[in-house]
């Protein structure tokens, strides 16, 4: 008896729940007859199922049988006069009607009626929100506020939110700053939001004003040169900026700290100006304290990445950076087994040409007992690029084979079996190279697999085993030699006797790549652009397109300062080519130039 008395009311719950799917179904698609009948049926079983109530109360709605739907919530709210749901149903209802003056004093009874429950206030708020009620759901947070006197920036930020989609920035702005000067822990949300809503010069122009003059009301609240120095930031006005960090640095007496995590972020947005000035500021504060020789050496990195972006430095120039380096290591000599060391001898082998005191320099850490093994990994292999450059083949090849010996299992490693393959390539060995590079396609690293599958394309396709002549790549491998020996002359003069010779080989698109390639290496923008733009015109269907493009955009919005164009070329690029291994950095820049929110890398080549 038992067992059967289980079954059937279990068989019933069942068809319970069929039935109140068939009647959402009805009332989705709008039939509210068959709706109504059927969460009648429902109610009937059921009088205290709040889903079911509701369902037969929209059904009623949709029939516009207005009165039998104001009986059954009152009904409800007989039972239970402080129903928020119920009392906003009835309230709509009144709305619906034309009775604006019933639901109005509805609205105020729910409202008036709040409890000091953050849950509750919140829930109310959203109710009210989801129906359009900006100012009611704003009133809901102000009747919260008035609960907790002694917090005035409680629901800051929800209030910020809901002043906003009603349009009324001023009101908005006053909420977040609020929040912004009580929450740190909230800045960067709030930055984001601040950067949503003025998202045009004018607009953030007329807010950095605002922010200034509650600065000069409140001297004494540090958030606001804080927030002044990230609105300069935004405008690209870093020396400005750097005076309000520069005050908050002192007035906390801070030793530099505050001034050198500037400085780390001028130098990465290549704003070198500001960088060294705040880098000096540090330095200023004396060689006792203890930011000055962390400041001096990087320092001396943003002067060499100043000469890395100056398509006009001169010997005099490198001369002094690199004076500057020698001196920094004599006075502070555990540098030599630093960063700062790899860095100065770049320095000579790269702007100075002077390849023997580079490999000098690096062969001082390869010998240190005391050295970091990955660091002095990371040398070795540097020393074996310079080798290259001078032309020691044999050389370079064994520190590149030293590396993959010591690092078998790690990224270093298969970075040195990346370039023992593409020195194969450059000397002709193609069937060696493309032995190695068949591996290294399946590396961890996406860069060295990237890398490695491009290359292997390139030999592919433009070295066919039906076709016996070898010579036009041979002469392109030694043309791509002479560009990474830094021989840009002879490398063009090489791959304009490739051109010459065999106008129909399909190496075409990556002789534009080349010399798009060298001209970004002399900074000459311009040409590079325009050798990238030959190939997503001529050869639109081939491998290096989608390479071309993205590069192509990467120069207009970041040298050209097009951004428009740059945006154009990025979506062109996600569009026409989605299997593109540059889709995912273009649709993060592209959202970037939209107005995203987005972190990006600066790369190119």
């Amino acid at each position: 008896m038992i067992l059967f008395l289980f079954m059937s009311v279990s068989f019933g719950m069942l068809a319970q729940d069929q039935l109140l799917n068939v009647a959402k179904q009805y009332l989705l698609s709008g039939d509210y007859i068959k709706a109504a009948a059927t969460f009648k049926q429902l109610v009937d079983y059921n009088q205290e199922d709040a889903t079911v109530l509701l369902g037969y109360f929209e059904s009623l709605k949709g029939l516009k049988d207005y009165k039998t739907a104001e009986k059954i919530i009152k009904q409800q709210l007989k039972l239970n006069d402080k129903n928020v749901s119920y009392q906003f149903e009835l309230a709509k209802l009144y709305k619906l009607q034309g009775e604006d003056k019933k639901a109005t004093k509805i609205v105020e009874s729910i409202i008036h009626q709040l409890k000091p429950e953050d849950d509750a206030i919140r829930n109310t708020a959203m109710m009210f929100q989801k129906e359009g009620m900006f100012n009611e759901a704003i009133s809901v947070f102000e009747k919260g506020k008035s609960f907790a006197p002694e917090n005035p920036y409680l629901y800051a930020e929800e209030l910020a939110l809901l002043y906003d989609k009603k349009g009324d920035t001023e009101k908005a702005t006053d909420q977040l700053l609020d929040l912004y000067i009580s929450k740190n822990e909230k800045s960067e949300e709030i930055k984001a939001t601040f950067q949503r809503m003025f998202n045009n010069p004018e607009k953030l122009e007329s807010f950095r004003k605002k922010v200034q003059k509650r600065a000069t009301k409140e001297p004494d609240i540090v958030a606001y040169p804080d927030l002044l120095a990230w609105l300069y930031i935004q405008q690209n006005d870093y020396e400005n900026a750097f005076i309000q960090i520069k005050s908050i640095d002192n007035r906390f007496n801070e030793q530099g700290r505050r001034s050198l995590g500037f400085a780390r972020v001028a130098l990465r947005e290549k704003q070198f100006k500001a960088a060294l000035i705040a880098y000096d500021f540090v330095m200023s504060k004396g060689k006792d304290q203890p930011y000055y020789v962390i400041a001096y050496s990087e320092k001396l990195t943003c002067l060499k990445e100043q000469l890395k972006y100056n398509p006009h430095y001169t010997p005099a120039d490198v001369t002094l950076v690199s004076n500057a380096y020698a001196t920094f290591l004599e006075e502070n000599p555990s540098y030599k087994l630093k960063e700062t060391l790899r860095e100065y001898a770049e320095l000579e082998a790269r702007y100075a040409h002077n390849i023997d005191k580079a490999i000098a320099l690096l062969s001082e850490i390869t010998k240190a007992h005391n050295a970091d093994a990955l660091f002095k990994g990371r040398c070795k292999l540097e020393m074996g690029d310079y080798e290259l450059v001078r032309n020691n083949i044999w050389e370079s090849t064994l520190l590149y084979s030293q590396v993959d010996k010591e690092f078998k299992r790690d990224m270093l490693g298969e970075e040195a079996r990346y370039k023992n393959a593409k020195l194969s390539y450059y000397t002709g060995d193609f069937v060696w190279a493309q032995g190695q590079l068949d591996v290294l396609k399946a590396s961890t690293s996406e860069l060295i697999a990237n890398d490695a599958l491009n290359l292997s394309v390139l030999i592919t396709e433009n070295n066919p085993i039906a076709d016996s002549n070898t010579t036009p790549l041979l002469m392109f491998a030694h043309a791509d030699l002479l560009a990474f020996q830094n021989k840009d002359e002879e490398a063009l003069t090489t791959l304009d006797s490739i051109e010459l010779i065999y106008p129909k080989h399909p190496l075409q698109d990556d002789i534009l790549m080349e010399r798009a390639r060298i001209a970004m290496k002399k900074q000459d923008y311009s040409e590079a652009a325009l050798q990238l733009q030959k190939i997503t015109t001529q050869y639109a269907d081939d491998v290096l397109a989608d390479d071309a493009l993205y590069h192509l955009a990467f120069i207009n919005e970041n040298y050209f300062s097009n951004k428009d164009e740059a945006k154009r070329l990025y979506e062109q690029l996600i569009i026409k080519y989605p299997g593109s291994t540059f889709i995912n950095e273009a649709r993060k820049r592209f959202r970037a130039l939209r107005g995203d929110k987005t972190d990006v890398e600066v790369n190119s080549f």
